[in-house]
């Protein structure tokens, strides 16, 4: 037996971690920004929505990506994008990198950092060279279970005991790389972002992280499963 739910929701799970690794590490180009007034990505914002706790962080999102054309859109968001994550002008930041939010001093490259290249190196995973960021960025580690639901996906024809250990993986990376800093993140965000997208962003994001891993922590019998 194939369990084809379980193989597609792994999928899709690895297409949304990566989706949001990609919109917290650049701001949207005026494309992206087109496509999330009106195209795919904007399907994906309203399936979002249905989220536990997503709803407001949806609409915070599309209230600023509809105040303008997709040009002025992106330009406001690529300027918010580098005052909030980077501080560029001497605006207050809400830098994305663990070490913030789990060292004694609040710095960067700390402990935090060097667990996540041992977790990169016992994946086999690599940055690419056009990556200069800590480990412990945010969107690296987005990346990271995005590889580890694409691993879980193809594994599902190799029998019940390897996916519940992938299963038990992808939890423990979720809930301590990721969440166990997150919501300090989050509440960050909330409080300087002027403009609310990447407020609601990011809310959308622990939310949905919040979900994936209770789900993570479902019995394997809850799943559908289809004859081969």
């Amino acid at each position: 037996m194939v369990d084809y739910s379980a193989t597609q929701i792994a999928a899709n799970r690895a297409a949304l971690y990566h989706w949001f690794a990609l919109a917290l590490f650049a701001p949207p180009t005026e494309t992206e920004v087109t496509d999330l007034q009106s195209g795919r990505a904007q399907g994906l914002l309203l399936s979002l929505a249905a989220t536990p706790g997503a709803e407001h962080g949806i609409e915070a999102m599309r209230r600023v990506l509809a105040s303008g054309t997709a040009h002025g859109v992106a330009s406001v968001l690529g300027a918010a994008h580098a005052r909030l994550f980077y501080g560029v002008g001497a605006y207050e930041a809400a830098l994305p990198y663990r070490s913030i939010y789990t060292s004694e001093r609040g710095l960067l490259c700390q402990q935090a950092t060097a667990e996540m290249e041992r977790v990169l190196r016992q994946h086999r995973l690599r940055l690419e060279n056009t990556v200069c960021e800590p480990a412990d960025h945010l969107s690296i580690q987005l990346e990271v279970m995005s590889q580890l639901a694409t691993r879980f996906a193809e594994a599902v024809e190799q029998g019940e005991s390897v996916l519940a250990s992938l299963r038990t993986e992808q939890a423990d990376f979720l809930s301590r790389q990721i969440l166990s800093w997150l919501a300090e993140f989050v509440n960050r965000v909330g409080v300087i972002d002027e403009l609310g997208y990447h407020a609601g962003l990011a809310s959308v994001l622990l939310a949905v992280l919040e979900q994936d891993l209770a789900y993570l922590g479902e019995t394997p019998s809850t799943n559908a499963s289809a004859d081969t």
